[in-house]
């Protein structure tokens, strides 16, 4: 995950990787998320190929990341969902840069998937819009009906001040919607196969 990660890392003034870019993750991080059950990995010809990393609710409301939920400029009419519903937080999906693309729909759906299945209603993304955008997961946001409700301004380590857009997608609707495609078919069906 690491050299995955470190080949996908941006730095000040760096071109983002083709495909996408992560913003820093230590170690420590990514072993407690294991821990937690927040990984999905894929492996390629016996080799790790790609992850999906989602944060549950009591993982996510006990992190860093909720700690700091009052730096959201939510648009109008958006907000914070009901204090009482479960909702998710999609971190991190990455692919070696030798990896097929088709990995990354059947991770995220697969990620997805297991939300939903756990009780989750609301699932939330951020992808960087300044200073570069991050095009290569709104395709996939896309695809789910996600919508763009808030920015967060926050500081990397270096890169320096960015700006993400904050993304909301309902799941049983996002899924419903995703899987009623042949593509999303096609990806639920690998994902099964991942399973096994």
């Amino acid at each position: 995950m690491l050299a995955i990660r470190q080949g996908l890392a941006l730095g000040p003034g760096a071109t983002p990787p083709r495909g996408g870019f992560l913003l820093g993750c230590p170690a420590e991080r990514y072993a407690a998320l294991i821990g937690a059950g927040g990984v999905l990995a894929v492996e390629q010809g016996g080799a790790l190929a790609g992850f999906a990393v989602t944060l549950a609710a009591p993982v996510l409301r006990a992190s860093e990341l909720w700690a700091r939920r009052e730096l959201i400029r939510w648009r109008p009419g958006y907000g914070e969902p009901p204090a009482d519903e479960d909702i998710a937080y999609f971190d991190q999906l990455a692919l070696a840069p030798w990896a097929s693309r088709l990995l990354a729909p059947t991770l995220a759906l697969a990620a997805a998937t297991a939300l939903a299945k756990g009780g989750h209603r609301h699932l939330y993304a951020t992808t960087l819009s300044r200073p570069i955008v991050n095009n290569a997961s709104l395709v996939l946001l896309a695809a789910g009906g996600a919508r763009h409700v808030a920015e967060v301004t926050e500081h990397y380590d270096g890169v320096g001040e960015v700006v993400s857009a904050l993304h909301h997608l309902l799941l049983p609707d996002a899924l419903r919607r995703t899987l009623a495609t042949a593509a999303g078919a096609r990806c639920a069906a690998a994902g099964l196969r991942l399973a096994a």
